[in-house]
């Protein structure tokens, strides 16, 4: 989905690079593109130098818990960073998988933050949580608040289910708080994506719908599905998305004695989030609407399943072995739960050793995403 906006991505960077054969991180970080898709070059280049350079820094020689330490490799990191070059071959391929990590994470924040900072394991220390969201700017709200909660953290790891529930009560609690006019600038990285892709200052709606999903506020879904289905609006602005929000949100007037906060950390000064205890890290009134109940009848997968498709989740995925593969979807289909689903996925990547970043994973992910959420089909 939105295929075209990727692609129109791609083009207007590559023309930066025009008879360039090496192209400075830097100059990349300098440009005027969308901030999540400088995010993914920084974290894509610190991939590079951990691989090449300072695997021996990640090894278990070293305490990687030691501030002291994580402070002099970051340092070490950034010093090497300002340096780096990134051959034609490599910056268009990390350009290609920007894009759509971009895509992914300013439509479903809450999804992509936690797989990118756990990959397949069950639990991350605090410090090791904060290293790597230091890389992410873009609604940099939720690294504000994260940091906050995790340095009061009193346990020394952080399970991946517990991290989940974290930023959905960070959610909760920013819509419950903040302005209309909050509310619209933490949105704002949506528009901001779709207009450098399309050159226009709408949104598609079924856009807006995968953000609001992510977040589990299923009556703003509902709300933004009934103008495009009943009153043909297939896309939105921002002043369409304020009359929407005014319809189904009470939201928090604005306290004139507050100042506002910058644009870039919306919500930083205006939500208290509850300290976070070790054995209890979060309340456990979390609900996420968005996940279907038994009750629900989903579709078989089987239905979106077309023979190019299944030949490249075989070959890429399941190393060729059919059979394993339809156990793979017979299983998924008797699955009625988004959560589920997404922990049975990751237990495929991991025994058959899938980056979960790579194109094919998350096409399958997506694939199956589509079964709870309709609204990506």
């Amino acid at each position: 989905m939105f295929e075209q906006e990727i692609q129109n991505v791609k083009q207007k960077i590559l023309s930066n690079i025009s008879g360039k054969d090496r192209i400075p991180l830097v100059e990349i970080i300098s440009w005027d593109i969308p901030q999540s898709m400088k995010d993914y070059f920084n974290i894509f280049a610190e991939r590079i130098l951990s691989e090449e350079i300072l695997n021996v820094l990640y090894s278990k020689r070293f305490d990687q818990n030691n501030p002291d330490f994580i402070s002099a490799r970051k340092t070490l990191m950034n010093t090497l960073k300002n340096a780096l070059l990134l051959n034609r071959s490599e910056f268009e391929d990390a350009l290609d998988k920007a894009a759509r990590f971009a895509l992914n994470f300013v439509l479903r924040p809450e999804w992509t933050l936690a797989k990118v900072i756990f990959k397949n394991d069950p639990a991350k220390t605090p410090e090791q949580i904060i290293e790597t969201l230091s890389n992410f700017n873009e609604y940099s709200y939720y690294k504000n608040l994260l940091i906050k909660i995790l340095e009061k953290y009193q346990s020394n790891e952080v399970k991946f289910e517990t991290f989940q529930r974290m930023l959905r009560k960070i959610d909760e609690e920013v819509f419950k708080n903040v302005s209309m006019k909050d509310l619209l600038s933490i949105v704002e990285p949506v528009f901001n994506f779709f207009e450098f892709a399309n050159d226009s200052v709408s949104v598609p709606a079924e856009a807006l719908m995968i953000y609001y999903s992510d977040k589990g506020i299923e009556n703003i879904v509902k709300e933004i599905e009934l103008e495009k289905d009943l009153h043909r609006r297939q896309k939105l602005t921002l002043t369409d998305l304020e009359t929407i929000l005014n319809r189904t949100l009470k939201p928090a007037p604005i306290k004139e004695e507050v100042p506002a906060y910058p644009k870039e950390q919306p919500a930083e000064t205006k939500v208290e989030i509850p300290e976070v205890q070790a054995r209890e890290p979060v309340e456990e009134t979390e609900t996420i609407k968005a996940e279907l109940t038994s009750e629900v009848k989903l579709p078989d997968l089987n239905l979106f399943l077309d023979e190019k498709r299944k030949e490249k989740f075989v070959r890429k995925i399941f190393k060729r072995d059919e059979e394993k593969f339809y156990e793979a979807i017979n299983k998924l289909n008797s699955i009625n739960s988004w959560k589920e689903a997404s922990a049975f996925i990751d237990s495929i990547f991991i025994a058959y050793e899938i980056d979960p970043y790579s194109d094919e994973a998350v096409e399958f992910t997506d694939f199956v995403y589509r079964r709870y959420f309709p609204v990506m089909r």
